[in-house]
């Protein structure tokens, strides 16, 4: 879609510095992250899903050492009880975000 249209506004320091700060926290312009807010568009916060990410790569890495251990001999069985527990808290947060509802 071509945009031709223009807005101009006028905002205090402390707004626009507000604004600044969560369009960067959005990974968004300022114009893009105006737009989408004014259009009431869901907007994704980065630090949310590299949290999120940061999460599921910890669950990553301890389900590695456990398959290394079990290919070792060393273990047996293995509760995952808390690991599947954690990945669903992740999941339910990710489907939140999604449908905009964090």
């Amino acid at each position: 879609m071509n945009k031709t249209k223009r807005i101009n506004l006028r905002v205090t320091e402390k707004e626009y510095q507000k604004i600044i700060r969560k369009a960067k926290k959005a990974n968004l312009s300022i114009s893009r992250y105006v737009s989408l807010s004014a259009l009431d568009k869901e907007i994704i916060f980065f630090d949310d899903i590299k949290e999120m990410n940061h999460q599921l790569s910890k669950i990553g890495n301890n389900l590695n050492q456990l398959t290394v251990l079990a290919h070792q001999g060393k273990i047996k069985e293995v509760n995952l009880t808390k690991a599947r527990e954690a990945f669903t808290g992740l999941w339910d947060e990710l489907c939140k975000l999604v449908k905009g509802k964090r």
